[in-house]
This record gives C-alpha cells, sequence and structure tokens, in this order.
C-alpha cells in the first residue's frame, strides 16, 4: 500500500520496534516523524532510514520522556512543523529494575510509560484529523500486563520490582485507551492499543533473554497504523492482530475514570 501524503508521529522510534515500525512506514512512502531522547543517535537513525527507503519525508524530534516539560518543548515543535498527524503511535516505554524517579518525582515507568503518552496525545490532539476513519491513535501495551490497580501503592513507594512496575504501566496503558476511545469516538478519532509481539528488543534481551522474533519480524505496530481492515474499529486491544480480552479490571468504568483523573492531576494534561 502507498502511504505518500500522510503523516506518522512514532514515539520511541530510534531503536527496536519503533525503529522498524518507522522503517516500515517510511517504505510505504508515509512522512514519518521519528522521536528519540538523544539527538546524536536519532540525526544518526534518521538518516539510516533516508538512504534506506529511499523516502526524504523523515523527521526527528527529541525529547526526555521523564520529563513533563521535554513533551511539552516536543510538541510545541510539531506544531511548528506540521499542521496534521494522522496516525500517532505511542511505542516508547521503559524497563526499570531499580525504583527511580522522573523530573517531575513520579516513579519512572509509569511516569515514561503512562503520564507520558497521557499528556503528549492531549497536546498532539488537535493535529489529528476528526471525522475521517483513518484517523488513528495507537497505544503500545503488553501481555505482561497486571491483572489489578492497587491506588495507595501506584507509585511502588512499597515493595518495588521491575517487573511489577512494568505490568501496572501496561495495564494502565490499556485502560487509557479504552477511556480515549470512548471519548473520542464522537469525533472519529480511531483508539487502539495492542502487544506488540515477543520480540528481541533491548529491553527484552535485559529482561528475559532472546526468547522472541527478529525485530525485523515485528509489523503488528505498523499493520494496526495502517491496514484498512483496521478502519472504523475502535476501544480494542489487540494481541498478534487478533481482538483480545484484556485484565478484567481494565473494563471497569469507576477504575478508568479514577486512573484518568490522577493522570490529570499528575500531568496538567486537558481532554475534551
Amino acid at each position: 500500500m502507498s502511504l505518500s501524503g500522510r503523516v506518522y508521529l512514532i514515539t520511541g522510534s530510534t531503536d527496536g520496534i519503533g525503529k522498524h515500525t518507522a522503517l516500515r512506514l517510511a517504505q510505504a512512502g508515509g512522512t514519518v516523524l521519528v522521536h528519540g531522547r538523544n539527538r546524536a543517535k536519532g540525526e544518526k537513525v534518521v538518516e539510516e532510514l533516508k538512504t534506506a527507503t529511499g523516502n526524504p519525508n523523515i523527521e526527528l524530534f527529541t525529547a526526555d520522556f521523564s520529563s513533563l516539560d521535554h513533551i511539552r518543548q516536543m510538541s510545541r515543535e510539531v506544531h511548528e512543523r506540521h499542521s496534521r498527524i494522522d496516525v500517532l503511535i505511542n511505542n516508547a516505554g521503559v524497563w526499570e529494575n531499580q525504583r527511580i524517579l522522573s523530573q517531575e518525582g513520579y516513579e519512572m515507568t509509569l511516569a515514561v510509560n503512562v503520564l507520558a503518552p497521557f499528556l503528549l496525545t492531549s497536546l498532539l490532539l488537535d493535529l489529528i484529523p476528526k471525522g475521517r476513519v483513518d484517523s488513528r491513535i495507537l497505544i503500545v501495551s503488553s501481555m505482561t500486563q497486571a491483572y489489578n490497580i492497587d491506588f495507595s501503592n501506584l507509585q511502588f513507594e512499597r515493595d518495588y520490582s521491575g517487573f511489577a512496575a512494568y505490568g501496572l504501566s501496561k495495564l494502565c496503558d490499556i485502560v487509557f485507551s479504552y477511556e480515549l476511545s470512548d471519548r473520542l469516538r464522537p469525533l472519529g478519532i480511531i483508539v487502539n492499543c495492542c502487544d506488540p509481539g515477543t520480540v528481541n528488543t533491548n529491553m527484552l534481551m535485559k529482561s528475559y533473554g532472546p526468547i522472541g522474533i527478529p525485530i525485523e519480524q515485528a509489523d503488528n505496530e505498523f499493520y494496526l497504523a495502517t491496514d484498512p481492515k483496521f478502519t472504523g474499529v475502535t476501544g480494542k486491544y489487540f494481541v498478534q492482530l487478533q481482538d483480545t480480552s484484556s485484565a478484567s479490571i481494565s473494563y471497569d468504568i469507576k477504575t478508568r475514570r479514577r486512573l484518568w483523573q490522577i493522570m490529570e492531576q499528575m500531568t496538567g494534561a486537558t481532554y475534551p
């Protein structure tokens, strides 16, 4: 398929699945907005992608997602250079074996994996075309999602573990995506979340070793962002491109609204 004329922003796209997705989008002719936190690395990746695809429409935006101020600055730069984003892929994520804090003092896994996409999406929402069935927001979650949210220990002041913090963040991403889908449905914007697959990224290698597929085969995000068969499909969680049930707590309306309010308070984000 040709994606010429369409604009895609992918967070965390200087490495791993994000970089591979950027490559696939660029190969199909899309305008690709690459995001990373290191400018030198990002510039190198952009040049690699341009050389590999022959597509000159690849740009870099840098922001450290552990800083809400950096995210706001990135949004301003995107607005200065673009009047439209057709698809936003919230792919960036971290796994921290030790409990550390973000610049605003939030637990780092929650800050980068949950608060960052929550704030960034709110800031870029005005650029996503309304009333078009192919306007999409994709939030990357994981099969390793938790099964419950302990609001009294949301930032793991007690009993921190990297696995638990990551699993909670991915459950929060699903909860976020379901609530966002409900809010944006009247505007005609598709919102879905997905497990990207068990892929031999640096994160997986550091945590579990080489138990997944090669990065070059990690196409779930690409297809969910582009395939016409997902046109009009919203509020779903996909595993291997199949509509799949997530943790039962993610369907609880009270839990969704409570988490949403907390994220609003933490980030200052506003939504319709």
